[in-house]
């Protein structure tokens, strides 16, 4: 029994069902309610055959009726042939008539309302436990395998703890109740016909050995799929611009065959799984039939109870494949649930602690205090990094490609923790103040503009929802955006397309930072802001992010030195390390690494002009 009972647990794992039956609390009384009605409908359906027994043997063969029926129904006191024909007709008619429509309202008002409910209320938690992972997380896995675990892996939830377990209970229930009844007219029948049942569940066993593996790799293969679909689509241009649209189609036609034959292989085998399976059912059924063949002819049942015991051993069938093929449905549940889980029990390494404090408006002084940084263990990408910014300061953090530059701004963010080290904003270490502290003090303008499908209201306002269209409008007058919006012919309410592909590169610069505007933070990130726009552009942005940076600690990441003239220190960073500090004319005259770039930078720009001349 101990034996049965841990075997059983390791189907029916009570840790995986107590993390999902919170989603089942809304609808607990619908649950009921459809149960209730189910066994008021396995009750009709365990009329039906008595109806045909009473057309065989009362109406046909006139045996006499029972004397309870007569009792009931006054009309068929008379013993008429017809009556009793007609009535076994009619309430069979009735009865499936009454029993389908029930199950059409049960299936598609009730169960679908539950169902969908379940579905969607674990499919915005998965997206709202995805969003709150850190970016360690998001950096090692594609956005495509997200979608799918999104997408594919959260219908599971309202089998798991809806439908499986009232299938289980009704079934058994059903097989309880048929087995009475046709072991009042047979016993022998009656063992007979639950004897598949042991064959059905050592079946399940096998079903998980063999198929888990096999369901996990294909939906891994499937989740391929979707991220070379969502690479695709979201790097469009470049497909285009180095006519790559004939590879990417053979590379998802190459990997979409491998996922598509891989599902067809598991159907298959499933398939035959549950052929064999209802082989094993129907030669107990014919063993049955020849059965009670034999008792007719020996007199011990009538026709009408042969058919009732008939239709009984059908039904008996039934109950017991619906449990077989409902904890095989466990078993597919548990896949899902499983890659469900290694997403919900994820931490997320940034996250408030216990003691977090709450700041108001804050001051905006930044300190970095020996900081060390990596993304791998083994490789750092800061190396005793020391910072103070004074409130209302601007620092320029330059340097060649890899130097580290993104990383110290995704530290002030909080993006990532420091390895060692500390990060602090007015005195205070950022792990030891919320979250939403750091998102309401700090507004960041990013080298690729990021906006949402949309429109300019909605993406001006992303960071304050609440803002008036005034104040909006003031925003982007002092992002240099509104006389270009105004243009448009939705003016403000016009849509910016996703990823606001409708505006140039520009265009979108500028929204983002009449988006910073209206937010008024503090303290202020800008990540090569001006990297990917042309010069006459580049004074535009520039002559707004002078307004944008006036009066508020600013961290400006620049390729190009020439927007960083004017900071009040520029740090030189090169290996992860400050390699220099100082301002513009302090790091010319010492000759440095900041002094080479620019050499470089300003040779370069000559030779521009001179070829435009």
């Amino acid at each position: 029994m101990r034996r049965f009972m841990k075997s059983l647990n390791s189907y029916l794992r009570a840790d995986v069902y107590r993390r999902f039956l919170p989603y089942l609390k809304p609808y607990r009384w619908a649950m009921v309610g459809v149960v209730g009605i189910e066994i008021g409908l396995m009750g009709l359906n365990l009329l039906d055959p008595w109806m045909t027994k009473i057309l065989v043997d009362n109406g046909l063969n006139r045996q006499p009726l029972p004397e309870w029926l007569k009792s009931i129904f006054s009309f068929l006191r008379s013993g008429s042939v017809v009556r009793i024909v007609l009535f076994a007709i009619l309430g069979a008619m009735v009865l499936s008539l009454f029993r389908r429509a029930v199950e059409f309202i049960l299936a598609n008002v009730i169960k679908a309302r539950v169902r969908n409910g379940i579905d969607f209320s674990f499919k915005t938690d998965l997206f709202h436990h995805l969003q709150k992972l850190s970016f360690s997380y998001h950096d090692k896995t594609t956005v495509g395998d997200s979608l799918y675990r999104v997408n594919n892996d959260t219908a599971f939830v309202s089998d798991m703890i809806y439908s499986n377990p009232r299938y289980l209970f009704t079934s058994v229930l059903q097989l309880a109740a048929i087995l009475a009844i046709v072991a009042r007219l047979d016993w022998v029948i009656a063992v007979l016909a639950i004897a598949v049942a042991p064959i059905h569940y050592i079946s399940i066993g096998f079903y998980t050995k063999l198929f888990k593996n096999k369901s996990l790799r294909v939906r891994a293969m499937e989740s391929k799929v979707q991220t070379i679909i969502q690479e695709v689509l979201s790097c469009l241009r470049v497909v285009k611009a180095f006519g790559q649209e004939e590879r990417e189609q053979k590379r998802l036609i190459q990997s979409g065959w491998e996922a598509i034959l891989a599902r067809v292989r598991l159907e298959i085998q499933y398939g035959m799984f549950s052929q064999a399976l209802g082989w094993v059912s129907k030669l107990d059924s014919t063993i049955i039939m020849l059965l009670c063949a034999f008792r007719v002819l020996g007199g011990h049942i009538s026709i009408g109870e042969l058919l009732v015991v008939m239709a009984y051993v059908g039904q008996i069938h039934d109950p017991i494949q619906t449990l077989g093929s409902t904890l095989t449905g466990v078993q597919d549940s548990m896949i899902s649930a499983e890659r469900a889980l290694q997403v919900i029990n994820l931490e997320p390494e940034i996250q408030d602690s216990p003691d977090a404090k709450a700041l108001d408006r804050v001051e905006g002084e930044i300190h970095f205090k020996d900081v060390w940084f990596s993304y791998e263990q083994e490789t750092p990408v800061l190396r005793h990094v020391n910072i103070n910014a004074r409130p209302g300061e601007v620092v320029a953090i330059v340097g060649p490609t890899g130097a580290g530059k993104t990383t110290t701004a995704s530290l002030i963010a909080r993006f990532y923790d420091p390895k060692s080290g500390s990060v602090t904003l007015d005195g205070h270490d950022l792990r030891n103040i919320t979250q939403r502290t750091l998102r309401d003090n700090i507004a960041l303008v990013f080298q690729e503009p990021v906006l949402f499908s949309g429109t300019m209201i909605e993406n001006i306002a992303y960071g304050r929802p609440d803002a008036s269209i005034e104040e909006i409008e003031a925003a982007a007058r002092a992002a240099n955006a509104h006389d270009f919006i105004r243009l448009l012919p939705g003016g403000y309410e016009s849509e910016v397309g996703e990823r606001g592909v409708r505006l140039s590169g520009g265009e979108r610069q500028r929204i983002s930072i009449a988006r910073a505007f209206l937010k008024d933070a503090p303290v202020l990130i800008l990540d090569e802001p001006t990297s990917s726009v042309d010069s006459r552009t580049e004074e535009v942005i520039l002559d707004a992010l002078d307004r944008l940076m006036l009066g508020r600690t600013t961290f400006i990441i620049a390729h190009r030195l020439s927007t960083v003239r004017h900071a009040d220190q520029i740090l030189v960073m090169d290996k992860g390390r400050i390699m220099e500090r100082g301002t513009h004319d302090e790091l010319l005259q010492g000759g440095g690494l900041y002094a080479q770039l620019f050499r470089i930078q300003s040779r370069g720009l000559r030779q521009v002009r001179a070829a435009a001349g």
